[in-house]
């Protein structure tokens, strides 16, 4: 099955709050919290109108929306964020689509670097980034919490 990027449209509102409000995304998440959905669309609408944040859907043949993938971009460097449909995990998408994308993306900004920050509970999230080709740069604390930082760089994708 070929997975197709294309980015994310107002359209795409209320299925990405339902991705992120999934108990398992919740839990490996930085802030645990439900996210009240008014808040959900003033924060999706500013990561629309943000032209430094890349926000993609991916899709399968079949055109099933299967997750979302954001980059973040702060100069030459980038911070990715990924959470896939819970019907579709475990079955090797998320590494596809974070290569993929983080190639389309490497190609076509000013970003030298891309950044992913994983709590070091998520080994699933862990194993797909170092499958797409991320290092391990080192482990740190965030908010208190244990987290891998990978990373990937233009080099690594040309």
């Amino acid at each position: 099955d070929m997975i197709k990027l294309r980015r994310a449209s107002g359209k795409d509102c209320k299925l990405i709050w339902e991705w992120a409000n999934d108990p398992d995304v919740r839990a490996v998440s930085f802030s645990q919290e439900a996210i009240v959905y008014e808040n959900h669309i003033k924060w999706f609408e500013t990561k629309l109108d943000d032209s430094d944040c890349y926000f993609y859907i991916a899709e399968d043949s079949q055109q099933g929306s299967i997750g979302q993938i954001r980059f973040e971009l702060k100069g030459h460097e980038a911070y990715i964020s990924i959470s896939l449909d819970r019907k579709f995990r475990g079955q090797g998408h998320g590494s596809e689509i974070i290569a993929i994308a983080s190639k389309a993306f490497l190609e076509s900004t000013d970003a030298e670097i891309i950044h992913a920050y994983i709590k070091k509970a998520n080994t699933a999230s862990f194993a797909a980034f170092k499958k797409a080709g991320f290092s391990t740069e080192k482990n740190l604390l965030i908010k208190n919490q244990a987290v891998h930082h990978l990373i990937l760089t233009r080099k690594d994708v040309s």
